[in-house]
């Protein structure tokens, strides 16, 4: 299990997973919010509610169901009885109330914190490739059905703890991993080639039984020349259209063993000729840069963008040289070359000309990472221009020869699918990204020649797989198909599953999304990416307890990028706070904090928020939210906002004496993870907090005694409030595709809306009392936006998402409002800014 331990011995259900309630026992719910906010405490009901249908995308993703199309998983938290809140009263079949509290166990000692290192390094040093198709079937047997009992069904524990579910690897030392907080750069695996993996079982499409036959089929990489890049000459990197053809089949199995979390061999036949052949080389190159971006050490980002610069070395040798003069002097104002000098290419100078797009793009984005200045960060923007010009300039070379075709079909055949799905993809991304930006970021972009249409791009990258919405199986023929086909698939889901949850973007299509999902699954079974994505799917759709088991999948399925496994820890913790489940997600922030370097800062402080919600090591906790501060990092010169918020959270912690209000729930809502919560926990649980929380403040006589520096009343009851109607507004108001638990709101809808609306208007109305959380002001605002938007007041709605992009003083007293932009302000704008462009693809 790596780094979830499973008992060796199983044993029975706790008793928190037995007393469920029935199903066929319901009540109806009554109103449960009081008739203002100002009365104290929202006092829930005593609500009881069968759990809901099965979620229409699921129809496979590997979890067995019961009747219901439920997990027993869910069943059991549908009943409000999970297994970190204890076992539910034997009178009203409900837990305690929601409270911060010590633990059975103790923190020290307890194996939650330990690390093997020899478990967690970047490759594994004695991979096989017997031993990964072991594991690949072990995984791909998971695939297809997960054995639900009383330990697979959760993440078992020697600890009697119920909060104990996220633990390491066996025998894990805990003081080796306190001290290991950087890591040693990836060392590749040797020895790889030469073994027969056993045969995996072929899925049920076409496509899985070709990338299976692929994967098992016996082929020769192309060997090195020996020469340093520098001594390189046109002759050694020559390529025919034959070689071409036949590299991109040598490099489609290693894209097939790559998508299947079998990383060492696919890299070890992309290292195999990448010092003098095009497509080794950038098929090495994405490798590191995946690798580099998944350990964010600097070695790591240092030696992928060299495998960069050295594939564009190759391409540079391969490319068109014979441009004229007003061609070239245009090139340097247009930063690309015209269609027609396009047209004039040889298939091998298409080619080379598209990757030295994709390998510019790569090392641009590397090197802002990397560098850390913000010379070096409009260095790499020149550069990052010149490949999207030459992406733009590509895209209308197949369009303008698709046109010009009249022959049978649509497209003209002379044009490769590996080539029109490179152009899609680079095409469909960055287009993608742009679009997201405010219209006024945009504009100026548009200046300097980047263009940001979302539609046009999901549907160029839906082409590369021959996708049309709402269908379940693309028309594209798998053996025709592109080799970045996979890549625009990813993308795709990263739109549907990932950026949707950060923004109120357009453009989703969730069960269009389970399609490419359960497409991709079948056939990668045992790939970490969509596992990952499964995963995502489901904590989309509020089924966490599923989200965890794919999850749990995707990081057992390879162990020799280790790293790769930290986005799942990430998500596993994000799941864990919207449960309120603080003790998991300290698990997954704590090994976060000790093997990754994405944001140590963020670790830092997630840690010590859950170890304070908890009520735990209230020592360590203090200890490690002081450090908070000192962890940030820059990239591009420029600090990070989001570590910015928590190292200020962090110094107003210790300013309070050690004490904040509601940083855990203000967690889940600032990192996009609230919305995740099923109705269920939304209602019992993160509501219930909220009104405890709202009930003292109100009980306050006198605000300038609140606290211990006397500014600290309004902020905090500006704070409780936001939260209060964000909780209220995803109670009343779900999104479209999310599994709603119950399906009827637990509060009649018009009284949440009311009363989210006099909770936003509450932290309007004394926003002019704040001392330092400014930004509550302006979350407010866009919160009350997206309110007026679910209950289809569009004019009031477009109003407040165009005060927070207006950038004005949101604060009525602006005396109080420091230098510069408040706590993430430009989250505010962007999320306000989606918010507006949603209200005018709807036409409104």
């Amino acid at each position: 299990m790596g780094l979830f331990r499973s008992s060796s011995s199983r044993t029975s259900s706790s008793a928190s997973d037995t007393s469920s309630f029935s199903r066929s026992d319901i009540s109806s719910a009554t109103s449960v919010l009081s008739k203002s906010s100002s009365s104290g405490k929202v006092k829930p009901g005593d609500l009881r509610f069968p759990v809901n249908s099965a979620s229409p995308n699921s129809r496979i993703l590997s979890v067995p169901v019961d009747g219901n199309g439920f997990t027993p998983t869910a069943n059991r938290a549908a009943s409000f009885a999970s297994t970190d809140r204890g076992a539910s009263s034997p009178s009203t079949g409900r837990p305690p109330s929601l409270r911060r509290r010590s633990s059975s166990t103790s923190l020290k000692g307890a194996p939650i914190g330990s690390a093997e290192p020899a478990r967690r390094r970047s490759t594994a040093s004695n991979a096989s490739a017997t031993g990964q198709a072991t594991r690949a079937g072990q995984i791909a047997a998971g695939v297809a059905a997960v054995t639900v009992d009383d330990d697979a069904d959760s993440f078992s524990s020697a600890s009697s703890s119920d909060d104990d579910e996220f633990e390491d690897a066996k025998g894990g030392t805990s003081s080796a991993s306190e001290a290991e907080t950087k890591r040693a750069p990836p060392a590749r695996s040797k020895g790889v080639r030469g073994t027969t993996p056993q045969p995996l079982k072929p899925g049920k499409t076409k496509a899985a039984r070709l990338a299976v036959a692929k994967m098992e089929e016996d082929l020769t990489p192309r060997t090195k020349i020996g020469k340093k890049l520098t001594e390189l000459t046109a002759q050694d990197v020559a390529l025919t259209e034959n070689d071409i053809r036949e590299d991109i089949s040598v490099i489609w199995k290693a894209m097939h063993l790559f998508m299947s979390s079998r990383m060492i061999e696919a890299e070890d036949i992309c290292l195999s000729a990448c010092d003098h052949r095009l497509y080794y080389s950038v098929g090495y190159s994405l490798i590191q840069a995946i690798k580099s971006l998944a350990t964010f050490e600097p070695e790591d980002l240092e030696a992928a963008i060299q495998c960069c610069k050295d594939s564009i070395t190759i391409t540079q040798l391969l490319r068109k040289k014979d441009h004229g003069l007003f061609e070239r002097v245009g090139s340097i104002a247009k930063g690309s070359t015209s269609v027609a000098s396009i047209k004039a290419m040889t298939l091998v100078q298409r080619h080379a000309e598209l990757v030295f797009a994709e390998c510019t793009l790569l090392k641009a984005v590397l090197g802002i990472i990397y560098s850390g200045d913000f010379l070096a960060f409009l260095k790499e923007a020149l550069n990052m221009r010149n490949a999207y010009a030459i992406y733009r300039t590509l895209a209308k070379y197949v369009e303008t020869s698709d046109q010009e075709y009249q022959g049978p079909g649509e497209e003209d055949p002379a044009i490769d699918q590996d080539f029109r799905s490179g152009v899609r993809l680079g095409n469909g991304m960055i287009s993608l990204i742009l679009s997201l930006l405010p219209s006024a970021v945009l504009k100026i972009m548009e200046v300097f020649g980047f263009t940001g249409d979302r539609d046009w791009a999901l549907a160029t990258l839906m082409k590369a797989g021959g996708w049309k919405a709402r269908v379940e199986e693309p028309s594209m023929d798998p053996e025709k198909e592109g080799i970045r086909r996979p890549i625009c698939d990813m993308v795709l889901l990263m739109h549907h599953l990932v950026i949707a949850n950060y923004l109120p973007v357009g453009g989703v299509d969730v069960p269009t999304a389970a399609n490419i999902l359960h497409y991709n699954l079948d056939r990668y079974p045992t790939g970490i990416f969509f596992l990952y994505f499964a995963g995502r799917l489901h904590s989309t759709e509020t089924m966490l307890e599923d989200a965890i088991k794919s999850f749990r999948l995707a990081i057992q399925a390879q162990r020799e990028y280790i790293q790769l496994g930290h986005i799942c820890y990430w998500d596993l913790g994000l799941v864990s706070l919207a449960q309120g489940s603080w003790m998991k997600g300290y698990e997954c922030f704590n090994i976060l904090d000790k093997e990754s370097n994405w944001s140590k800062a963020i670790y830092a402080y997630a840690k010590a928020t859950t170890l304070y919600e908890e009520g735990m090591e209230s020592a360590k906790a203090n200890q490690t939210m002081a450090q908070v501060p000192d962890l940030m990092q820059r990239i591009a010169g420029k600090s990070i906002p989001l570590e910015k918020f928590v190292a200020r959270r962090a110094r107003k912690f210790v300013a309070q004496g050690n004490r904040l209000t509601l940083p855990g729930i203000e967690l889940a809502y600032v990192l996009n993870c609230l919305g995740l919560s099923p109705r269920f926990v939304l209602f019992e649980e993160h509501l219930n907090q909220v009104s405890q929380v709202l009930a003292d403040l109100h009980a306050v006589k006198e605000p300038e005694k609140y606290g211990k520096n006397g500014d600290e009343y309004w902020d905090d009851y500006c704070l409780a409030h936001l939260l209060r109607g964000i909780i209220l507004r995803f109670i009343a108001h779900p999104e479209p595709h999310v599994v709603a638990r119950p399906k009827e709101s637990p509060i009649p809808v018009d009284e949440a809306d009311e009363q989210a609306l006099i909770s936003f208007n509450n932290v309007l109305k004394h926003g002019r009392d704040i001392s330092h959380d400014h930004h509550v002001v302006w979350f407010a605002h866009y919160e009350l936006g997206r309110l007026y938007q679910a209950k289809g007041d569009w004019a009031l709605a477009r109003e407040q998402y165009e005060l927070v992009m207006s950038g004005k003083h949101l604060e009525v007293n602006t005396a109080k409002k420091g230098k510069g932009k408040v706590s993430l302000q430009n989250m505010a704008v962007l999320r306000s800014n989606a918010g507006l462009q949603l209200l005018k693809e709807e036409g409104h």
